[in-house]
């Protein structure tokens, strides 16, 4: 008699663990919270034009580049990539670092007050990018 466990089911994926692929999957949850930040949108309401265009599009321009490397580490993760967990790691703490600054009015810096929804959004966004931290860290052995 064959055991269910000795047929071959055909091709299967690379095998993700857990802590990666829900730390993959929660960093796309981060970056979608953080589209939504975008100045001029619904939650970013504050007047940049004090910042001038360079200093303006040249922190747009760190976002964008953090958040190709979040979804591509995300991606690589969920097909099986350990590794890219390093990448993962990075993006975190460049979002931690991101919230911190706008938090601590250090950057980017406006006449207007923080509005409400945005402080709490950037909040989640903080804890969020902490647990994916843990997650990846896990997920390659560390912790």
């Amino acid at each position: 008699m064959v055991h269910s466990s000795q047929i071959n089911s055909g091709p299967t994926r690379p095998s993700t663990s857990q802590p990666t692929a829900t730390a993959a999957k929660l960093m796309l949850v981060l970056v979608a919270s953080f589209v939504t930040l975008v100045p001029g949108g619904p939650i970013e309401t504050r007047d940049f034009s004090g910042l001038g265009g360079t200093v303006f599009w040249g922190f747009n321009a760190f976002l964008i580049a953090l958040a190709l490397l979040a979804v591509g580490s995300a991606v690589a993760m969920l097909r099986g990539s350990a590794a890219a967990s390093w990448g993962a790691i990075v993006a975190a703490w460049g979002y931690i670092f991101v919230v911190l600054m706008d938090l601590g009015h250090v950057f980017p810096t406006s006449p207007d007050p923080i509005p409400l929804m945005l402080g709490l959004v950037e909040i989640l966004d903080f804890i969020l990018a902490f647990y994916v931290l843990a997650l990846a860290h896990r997920g390659l052995g560390h912790i």
